[in-house]
């Protein structure tokens, strides 16, 4: 999705945020009358009689529980060591609940959450080509707010229907305000559409401030998510880059739908994501990119404290947009073009730790580098190193605050191609911030 760029998109934007929402949740009453099916309302904990009350009420928005296809017989010997782990379970679930509410004369749980942040920042760059910069340092004062609305609730036969909005402003960049639709999904029990995150993409960068001021590839998606045991969880996606409202590279559109299959083991520590995604290339020679991932999480206990490492490794042919994190397409885009040929990897590696119930330090490193046999030119190759950490003090739950720190060294070499002063060289961004959840 693309941010709004200019006064005078920023007036229609608007209205088609207003009209993604309004059509989102008009869908979840609308669906329930085609179905005719009754609406289950969740027991009113601490009340007792068939009369509801006149008051809101609390309730809870938790992740979508299926049946797996293929259900494994457990040894009589692990059910016991399961029946222990019970209570540790159920808390782990809580973690991905969102508190909600129903309003009086409604029967669905609506949840608004969202995050303001502020900081201080520092830009330092250093050309790599005898460009003159109009500005080696620049500090600046970046703010955003997101805002996320989620709905549910529950059919009589059990099917759960859900729907979700979402979007972030950022501050004034050039005199340009920023605005990005990130979510405008619905959710039928285990088929979800609208527009939201590519199901190819792992590791988002959600640990670090400089990647969330970074639009993520948000795309037009049908996807169905079937859990096939109790601990693998396969996806199968259409996904459109031309419907979303921000586009990490300039895509040139297909006669059809990106296809993407993914694959999801979790258990324990461990999370493991494999995915697979075809693409359609029109053209005087239409050709099929292709891309694929690998990816693990390992979330334990070292050395007394909580201590998460997560890599990835990602390869495309033709399909640019699937590699690399949103800071790189950033670059790239502005630079690439939807038609041109493409070949190349990215990886990632990120180490997090807590090392007080306050106080929890994030490090990663990432590569990413690009081939482009440009026609009757010389090969170009993009390459860009990435190194980032920062310290997060949390004293409360919901506020957080700390100091980042990052460095990239990009190397472009695209004959014919202009480089904006700025990109072709090293950048060192220093930001102290703080940051409001609600």
């Amino acid at each position: 999705m693309t941010a709004v760029t200019g006064r005078a998109e920023e007036k229609p934007c608007l209205h088609r945020a207003w009209a993604i929402a309004a059509s989102v949740l008009l869908a979840l009453p609308a669906f329930a009358a085609l179905t005719g099916e009754a609406v289950a309302l969740p027991p009113l904990k601490g009340l007792k009689g068939a009369r509801a009350p006149s008051l809101a009420r609390s309730c809870t928005i938790t992740p979508t529980e299926l049946e797996p296809l293929f259900v494994s017989k457990a040894d009589p010997r692990q059910q016991i060591e399961d029946e222990s782990s019970d209570d540790e379970e159920e808390d782990d679930e809580d973690d991905d609940s969102i508190p909600g509410l129903i309003l009086p004369g409604s029967t669905t749980c609506v949840s608004v959450s969202g995050t303001v942040s502020a900081g201080l920042q520092n830009d330092s760059f250093r050309a790599s080509r005898a460009l003159p910069l109009p500005q080696s340092s620049l500090t600046s004062l970046p703010t955003s707010a997101s805002l996320r609305i989620a709905t549910s609730h529950d059919l009589a036969s059990g099917l759960r229907v859900g729907s979700a909005f979402s979007f972030t402003m950022q501050s004034p960049v050039n005199d340009v305000a920023g605005l990005t639709f990130d979510e405008a999904t619905v959710l039928v029990g285990p088929w979800i559409f609208g527009l939201d995150t590519s199901r190819f993409s792992f590791w988002t960068g959600d640990e670090f401030i400089f990647s969330t001021r970074v639009p993520s590839r948000t795309v037009g998606l049908l996807a169905l998510e079937l859990p096939l045991t109790e601990t693998w969880i396969a996806t199968l996606a259409l996904e459109d880059p031309a419907l979303g409202t921000t586009s990490t590279l300039p895509v040139a559109a297909g006669r059809m739908p990106d296809g993407v299959a993914r694959l999801v083991y979790q258990s324990g520590p461990w999370t493991l994501h494999g995915a697979l995604a075809l693409r359609d290339i029109p053209g005087r020679n239409s050709r099929l990119g292709r891309a694929g991932i690998l990816g693990v999480t390992y979330e334990a206990e070292m050395l007394g404290r909580p201590t998460s490492i997560t890599a990835q490794i990602a390869g495309a042919v033709d399909a640019a947009p699937y590699i690399g994190s949103q800071l790189d397409a950033a670059v790239v885009r502005t630079v690439l073009l939807g038609s041109d040929p493409t070949r190349g990897f990215s990886t990632a590696l990120v180490i997090g730790r807590e090392w007080t119930d306050e106080i929890a330090t994030n490090f990663y490193v990432s590569r990413y580098q690009l081939s482009v046999p440009l026609i009757d030119q010389a090969k170009g190759k993009i390459s860009i190193d990435r190194a980032a950490a920062n310290l997060v003090w949390t004293p409360v739950e919901g506020l957080k605050a700390g100091i980042e720190a990052s460095i990239a060294q990009a190397r472009i070499s695209l004959t014919g191609r202009q480089v904006a002063a700025g990109l072709a060289g090293r950048l060192i961004s220093t930001q102290v911030f703080i940051e409001r959840a609600f």
